[in-house]
């Protein structure tokens, strides 16, 4: 009878500080607001906490470069770009660094599992294609899309196909992978279930 009282206990104290923990915390949900800024690190924009606030963006061709404005030594303001930060909030859009030259891709999904979208970019020479007869042996640049997530938790992206997606689930909400695995389009309904994820394992910001 004793245990039985002190399991009872250490439940409720254990809801109790998990409840309190969360009173002063925010769920990442679909409408959450994240404060504009610069974040130099994975871990600013986890805590919704960007280093710099004032900031611009300038476009030349495809690269992004943010701007801020910055004293030289003789106490004039000038022009100075931000290099290597994790990202940046603009409008309500979250863009993380691409991790070379200065693209940004913009998280279309944010929470436990954050899905965004990478464009890459390879050259090849038309000159080794059998099937090219022309002259000129310029390299041909060829454009793709990929869909990537992370974790939250981690900063750890993997493409987001089914083969992994599944590989996710198993590992860490077998009940959904259970789910995805009886679904009749499974391949198809990896979008639905990883908002489904996010739906049962929010994440919190405190503020």
């Amino acid at each position: 009878m004793l245990l039985k009282s002190y399991l009872f206990f250490l439940v409720v104290a254990t809801n109790i500080t998990i409840a309190n923990a969360q009173a002063d915390s925010i769920a990442v949900v679909p409408d959450f607001k994240f404060n504009e800024g610069i974040y130099l690190t994975f871990n600013e924009f986890k805590a919704n906490s960007p280093s710099i606030i004032n900031f611009s963006l300038q476009y030349k061709g495809d690269n992004t470069f943010l701007v801020i404005d910055c004293p030289d030594s003789i106490a004039d303001t000038k022009t100075c770009y931000v290099e290597n930060a994790w990202g940046y909030c603009k409008d309500r859009s979250v863009y993380k660094h691409q991790g070379y030259h200065n693209n940004y891709y913009r998280l279309q999904v944010i929470g436990a599992l954050i899905h965004y979208y990478v464009i890459e970019m390879n050259f090849y020479d038309p000159m080794m294609d059998n099937s090219y007869n022309g002259i000129s042996a310029a390299p041909v640049r060829k454009v793709s899309n990929r869909e990537m997530v992370m974790e939250w938790e981690t900063g750890r992206s993997f493409e987001f196909v089914y083969k992994n997606f599944r590989i996710y689930l198993r590992e860490n909400d077998i009940q959904l992978f259970q789910q995805l695995e009886s679904a009749k389009r499974k391949r198809k309904m990896i979008y639905y279930y990883l908002l489904k994820y996010n739906e049962l394992h929010p994440m919190y910001i405190k503020h």
